[in-house]
């Protein structure tokens, strides 16, 4: 879910408005949260806002490579 928001600045509000429902939508989307700590940090600056979506997303992350470390740790075992 790239918004290319760097490149288009025309309508903050409308693409902030994007995101939000993104996030709404799927509120663990790895994607949706990275963006959302680029769009706070670099677009529209909101420190706070940033470090709450990078913290969201570094948890996702961390939690995604937790299953995907269980699925190989089967897969070798199954082999």
């Amino acid at each position: 879910m790239k918004l290319q928001l760097l490149e288009d600045r025309g309508n903050l509000a409308e693409i902030e408005g994007y995101l939000q429902r993104a996030l709404d939508l799927s509120p663990d989307n790895i994607e949706a949260l990275e963006e959302a700590a680029h769009f706070y940090d670099v677009v529209i600056p909101d420190s706070q806002r940033a470090a709450y979506f990078a913290s969201r997303c570094r948890e996702r992350a961390a939690a995604l490579v937790t299953e995907m470390d269980g699925i190989l740790a089967t897969s070798d075992t199954a082999r």
